[in-house]
């Protein structure tokens, strides 16, 4: 039987020369990306910060950038915010504080836009987004190049059945659709590059999240830490993993285990927490902190043991690259992005059985308790992965072009 990925061997061959060229021949980098997302800072979440990271380090290397994303609040307008100029347009239907819906006619206000700004590449994050749908169906009309990023690992997770339910029929009719009508797809992960393979068919380009590496390393401690401390880092929340985290805590406490622990976070399960610690008579072992960010995030990672005990369809988590650029380490269940770092010599160690017993007896045997390379960091910083994404960009639109050039003979 042909393969949706065979049926579309244009479409294939196109992707596939522009992940050769991810890191070879120079070609022509794009003049104007135009990101078309449903969430941008100050809204928090880690599609947001990869968006924004990605177009400050654009516009750092000399392109312009337009961000086009709804809003529910009262900052509808145009602003310029480090260089991306962000145009907030009125979101309707919140969903839980995730996603809002633009307004009919949000496409073609698009194709506007991108021929009055002469935008030349349109860039997507995340299959089942509205905006998503709503900027390939622009870019498709528009003719204009199409770059989709997924963030997601698998259909969502941690929900109810409705929602659940709901969810994935999203992601086969209007998920799928996003992610076979791009020119390229790119991955956050291993893991999110198989859910793309198996939800639409298509082969995408494993484009792995970063972070900016400086403060990290500045954080890291000139000697290691006398006692073992465990860092939980998260939203507080059902399947993020703080309640795996505190039975592994109460496992090696009952094992004589010496160690300090934090919980950084806050969300609707916060007092649930709280009660747990307690309950499980933690209370001078395990500090409960809230949301921690910057240097003191920074200063609580260097030289410590992150666990991470999430079963949510993360996509990659940089909180796995914080901690070992912080001359810590992790512990982690198999979630997408961690055999991406352990690969790459990373001091990251997969657990085999997704259970706190499991957790506890790698941290017990002080797996894996090294300290990785600061020269081996570059590879994660965001100017990297920005001077990448952009010479893909170009890549895919040079490959574009031929083709249409091709068709027309």
């Amino acid at each position: 039987m042909t393969s949706v990925a065979e049926a579309r061997a244009p479409r294939r061959r196109m992707h596939c020369a522009a992940a050769t060229r991810l890191r070879g021949e120079a070609v022509r980098l794009p003049e104007h990306v135009l990101f078309v997302v449903s969430n941008y800072p100050p809204h928090l979440g880690g599609v947001e910060f990869h968006v924004q990271r990605l177009a400050v380090e654009l516009v750092a290397s000399g392109h312009r950038v337009t961000v086009l994303t709804t809003t529910t609040g009262a900052d509808v307008g145009v602003s310029e915010e480090r260089g991306v100029a962000v145009i907030r347009i009125p979101g309707r239907v919140p969903v839980q504080d995730i996603l809002s819906f633009p307004a009919p006619g949000t496409a073609r206000r698009i194709r506007s836009l991108c021929r009055q700004r002469d935008v030349t590449v349109v860039s997507t994050h995340t299959r089942f987004f509205p905006m998503s749908f709503v900027g390939a169906r622009a870019a498709a009309r528009a003719g204009i190049a199409h770059v989709h990023t997924e963030h997601g690992s698998d259909h969502v997770r941690g929900v109810g059945p409705i929602v659940g339910l709901t969810s994935r029929l999203v992601d086969r009719t209007i998920g799928r659709r996003v992610l076979r009508s791009a020119d390229a797809v790119l991955a956050v992960s291993d893991r999110v590059q198989t859910f793309v393979r198996r939800l639409s068919g298509r082969e995408a380009i494993v484009f792995p999240n970063a972070i900016d590496i400086g403060p990290w390393l500045a954080a890291r401690p000139s000697r290691p830490r006398e006692r073992r401390r465990l860092v939980f880092l998260g939203r507080l929340v059902p399947g993020k993993g703080w309640d795996d985290f505190i039975t592994t805590a109460a496992l090696l406490r009952d094992r004589g285990f010496e160690f300090d622990a934090e919980i950084i976070g806050d969300g609707s399960d916060r007092p649930s927490v709280e009660v747990a610690v307690k309950r499980e008579r933690l209370d001078g072992v395990v500090a409960v902190r809230g949301r921690v960010v910057g240097a003191d995030l920074a200063r609580a990672l260097a030289g410590s043991t992150l666990v991470n005990a999430t079963r949510l369809a993360e996509g990659f988590q940089t909180s796995l690259i914080e901690s070992v650029a912080a001359g810590g380490d992790v512990v982690t269940y198999p979630i997408a992005g961690a055999s991406t770092l352990a690969e790459a010599g990373a001091p990251v160690c997969i657990v085999a059985e997704s259970t706190p017993a499991a957790l506890a007896t790698a941290i017990a045997e002080g797996r894996p308790g090294r300290v990785f390379d600061a020269s081996r960091l570059a590879a994660w910083d965001w100017q990297t992965r920005a001077r990448d994404y952009a010479t893909l960009l170009a890549s895919v639109r040079a490959e574009r072009a031929r083709v249409h050039a091709k068709s027309r003979r």
